[in-house]
C-alpha cells in the first residue's frame, strides 16, 4: 500500500487506515458517542471479534495507522486494540488517540480541551492500549477553551513522551489555524465523503498551506453509502440526525444505489469507489476505514489501488449533484 507522511515530520502511513472511533456524522454527535454498543450480541462472533478481524485485515494489507479515541463506547475500541497489540509488532504501527469529550456529573457529555483533561485522557488511553505512547494524539472536538491552554496540554504531553505528534478533529480551518500557531499540528481529521464535502472547501486549503495532513473520517457516511438502508426506514428523534431524516435520508439511499451500480459496471464494490473518490481529492492524505467488519474493510482497502480518471470523477460529482448533494 502506498504511503503518505503525516505533517511535515511525522511518520509514513498507508493511505487507508483502520478506525475504532465512532463516525462523526450526527448534528449533535456527542449525544451518542459514549453509549455505542458492540456491532452484534452474537456470542459466537462478538462485535469485538469483528472489529479485531477488520483491524488485522487492514494491517495485513499494508495499513499501519489505527485510529482510536477516549470516549467511544467507554473506550472499548482502545481496549480491543490494546489486546491486539500484545500479539503485534508495536514499533511497526502508528497508533492514534483522541481526547476532549468527557462525562460530567449526571452522565452528561461535556467538551473539555483543558490541559488537565487532555493529559488525564491520554494517560487513560495509554493504560487501555497497553503502550507507553501514542504516535498521534488529536483533540476530538473544538470547545470554548482558549487555544493557549489546549496547546499547553498538547505540548506538555509531547514533552513528557506520552505523544509524538498532534492533530485535531472536526475543527474549522480558522480553529485549526489558531491552535497550529501555538502547537504545530501534523493532522486535521474531518468527515469526508461524496455526501459530506464541506471539509474539502474549508479545511483542505488550510492543510495544504500549513503542511498538515487531512484525514478523511467516515467515508461511507454512517453506512449510507454502503447501502445498509433501503431509504424508507424511520428512526426515533434521539437516533436521527440530519442524514437520517427525510428527504435527505431517501436521497442519500438513492445515491448509494446508483453509486453501487456505477461501481459494479466497472467490476468494483460501491464501498471501494466511495473510498477511492476520497483519495482523489486534492490535499487529502488518508482515509480512515471503520473497523466494524472484515468484508467491508477489504472493500475499502481495495481503494488504495483504484485510479479514477478525470472523466470518472466528473461522473461521480454529477451523480451526487443529481441526487441533491
Amino acid at each position: 500500500m502506498r504511503k503518505v507522511q503525516l505533517g511535515r515530520d511525522g511518520p509514513q502511513v498507508g493511505v487507508i487506515a483502520a478506525s475504532l472511533s465512532a463516525p462523526p456524522t450526527a448534528s449533535l454527535p456527542l449525544a451518542r458517542l459514549a453509549v455505542l454498543a458492540p456491532a452484534t450480541q452474537d456470542p459466537a462472533f462478538s462485535g469485538e471479534d469483528k472489529s479485531a478481524a477488520a483491524v488485522l485485515a487492514a494491517l495485513q494489507a499494508g495499513a499501519n495507522l489505527v485510529d482510536t479515541d477516549w470516549i467511544t463506547a467507554g473506550g472499548h475500541g482502545q481496549e480491543i486494540l490494546g489486546r491486539l497489540l500484545q500479539q503485534l509488532d508495536r514499533d511497526s504501527l502508528v497508533i492514534g488517540g483522541k481526547g476532549g469529550p468527557r462525562l460530567a456529573f449526571g452522565g452528561a457529555l461535556k467538551l473539555d480541551n483543558s490541559r488537565g483533561n487532555l493529559i488525564n485522557q491520554c494517560q487513560d488511553s495509554l493504560f487501555r492500549l497497553k503502550t507507553g505512547h501514542v504516535d498521534l494524539f488529536q483533540v476530538h472536538w473544538p470547545d470554548a477553551t482558549e487555544p493557549a491552554q489546549t496547546a499547553r496540554g498538547l505540548l506538555d504531553m509531547r514533552h513528557q513522551g506520552l505523544v509524538r505528534h498532534l492533530g485535531v478533529c472536526n475543527y474549522s480551518a480558522a480553529q485549526a489555524g489558531a491552535l497550529h500557531a501555538l502547537a504545530p499540528l501534523a493532522t486535521a481529521q474531518a468527515p469526508v465523503s461524496l455526501l459530506r464535502r464541506a471539509a474539502l472547501v474549508d479545511l483542505a486549503p488550510f492543510c495544504r498551506r500549513a503542511g498538515v495532513t487531512l484525514l478523511a473520517a467516515d467515508p461511507l457516511c454512517a453506512g449510507l453509502l454502503a447501502r445498509r438502508f433501503a431509504g424508507d426506514e424511520t428512526f426515533s428523534e434521539a437516533d436521527a440526525d440530519d442524514w437520517f431524516r427525510q428527504p435527505s435520508f431517501g436521497r442519500a439511499c438513492a445515491l448509494a444505489q446508483k453509486l453501487h451500480e456505477w461501481a459494479q459496471a466497472r467490476g468494483l464494490a460501491g464501498e471501494t469507489v466511495a473510498a477511492a473518490w476520497c483519495l482523489h481529492q486534492p490535499g487529502l492524505g488518508c482515509v480512515l476505514a471503520p473497523a466494524t467488519d472484515a468484508t467491508e474493510m477489504a472493500a475499502l482497502l481495495a481503494a488504495a489501488d483504484v485510479k479514477l480518471s478525470a472523466a470518472e470523477l466528473v461522473e461521480l460529482a454529477d451523480l451526487a449533484q443529481r441526487h441533491g448533494f
